[in-house]
């Protein structure tokens, strides 16, 4: 992954001491994925660090025309987005080929960027990234790879080190990736995988091995159209409003009871792609950050860990909490808004065990009394949960 995110959560897993007894890497994600979040909870109104999991959305800049348009051909499936851009309801990407032992652990899509990650341990931490056309492009004259501003890290340095061998017929391009005030922290092979369409091998922790990541490139697979399955699915939703992004857990989740193979999309952004505007697509990315856009996250409860944060208010952060019962269950429903400075609220229910699931629906909003299209108490009064068996859960959660 050539966002940080990913290369954070390697070095956190190799620095601390393997989990005992049953405490499995999905585990370890969702751990992460909950501390991220109250740290946001507790910094309402300061510049936010979005990251979904491992996995962060990182959809900014200029968008080519019609990226989220509404034109032009349709991909296969429920989701309604075109003019080049991936998909995000299901996952187009695959590895053809990976190291023994060596499984899909998650990853993430957007309408600009698609991610699978293997094997998240001290080492062989692959991860295959694409992206639509023209998002990226190798300046070979200057040795530089660039995407569209803010889909790396703020002043990465992405350099080009060397050709590398064909790919698909393809040339490829060897990269070295670091990030201000580090240490070249990643290597990667970037090639087009179609007429101006890049992909990515990276090992978070440098290339231990140039033939492997060079297999795995040539075993890559595109144009593939893998369902997520989800723990919920809507009722009803405002006309044109779909997935925009979405985060999953993959292979690592058999320990949990979830079978291998299944891809469990375990947060997801919704909203009618025609009412973003540029300002929140150059925030970065969708994750918890863009106002206006509810961030959901369902996922089977795992013993002995949080899953429902509360907060209380400080000398800067005015906290507003109540409890609410929505299709007889108990929510705890929250609102944090700076007392001083740019008022900018944030908006979170939360359920602990929902029939097995652990539940929150978070949103961003301007203002003291936002007034959201589709705030978290209606969005969860369209939500209908499925509990924590997977024999229930559907691949279309959309009404």
């Amino acid at each position: 992954m050539l966002e940080q995110s990913l290369r954070k959560l390697f070095q956190q897993q190799a620095e601390q001491a393997p989990p005992p007894g049953r405490v499995t890497v999905a585990q370890v994600l969702r751990q992460g994925r909950l501390r991220r979040r109250r740290h946001r909870i507790g910094a309402v109104g300061a510049p936010v660090l979005a990251a979904s999991a491992a996995l962060a959305v990182a959809l900014s800049g200029a968008l080519p025309s019609g990226i989220l348009g509404r034109t032009g051909p349709q991909a296969v499936g429920y989701g309604r987005l075109a003019g080049g851009a991936f998909d995000p309801s299901y996952l187009a990407i695959m590895f053809g080929w990976l190291p023994k032992d060596t499984v899909v652990a998650g990853g993430m899509t957007s309408p600009a960027h698609e991610q699978i990650a293997a094997n998240p341990t001290r080492r062989e931490n692959w991860a295959l990234n694409a992206y639509p056309r023209d998002v990226c492009h190798a300046i070979t004259a200057e040795r530089r790879f660039r995407c569209w501003p803010g889909m790396f890290p703020a002043h990465s340095t992405i350099s080009i080190t060397g050709r590398g061998p064909l790919i698909e017929g393809h040339g490829s391009w060897w990269l070295s990736g670091s990030s201000p005030g580090t240490a070249p922290r990643w290597l990667g092979l970037a090639w087009t995988y179609a007429p101006h369409a890049w992909a990515i091998v990276q090992n978070a922790f440098g290339l231990s091995g140039a033939a492997t990541a060079v297999r795995i490139a040539r075993g890559a697979e595109f144009g593939q159209h893998i369902a997520f399955r989800f723990a919920s699915r809507f009722t009803s939703l405002p006309r044109g409003w779909q997935i925009i992004g979405l985060d999953f857990s993959g292979d690592y989740d058999a320990a949990n009871g979830i079978p291998a193979g299944v891809y469990l999309a375990e947060d997801y952004n919704i909203a009618d792609p025609g009412t973003i505007s540029q300002a929140t697509l150059q925030q970065g990315n969708f994750g918890t950050t863009s106002p206006d856009v509810p961030y959901i996250s369902v996922n089977p409860v795992i013993t002995g860990t949080q899953h429902c944060v509360v907060v209380n208010g400080t000398k800067t952060i005015a906290v507003t909490t109540r409890h609410v019962t929505i299709h007889g269950y108990r929510f705890v429903s929250q609102q944090q808004t700076p007392k001083h400075g740019h008022v900018q609220s944030y908006l979170s229910l939360c359920g602990g065990n929902v029939d097995g699931l652990t539940v929150n629906v978070d949103e961003l909003a301007a203002g003291v009394h936002p007034h959201l299209a589709l705030p978290p108490l209606q969005v969860m009064e369209r939500l209908q949960l499925l509990g924590a068996n997977p024999a229930d859960w559907v691949t279309n959660p959309l009404p």
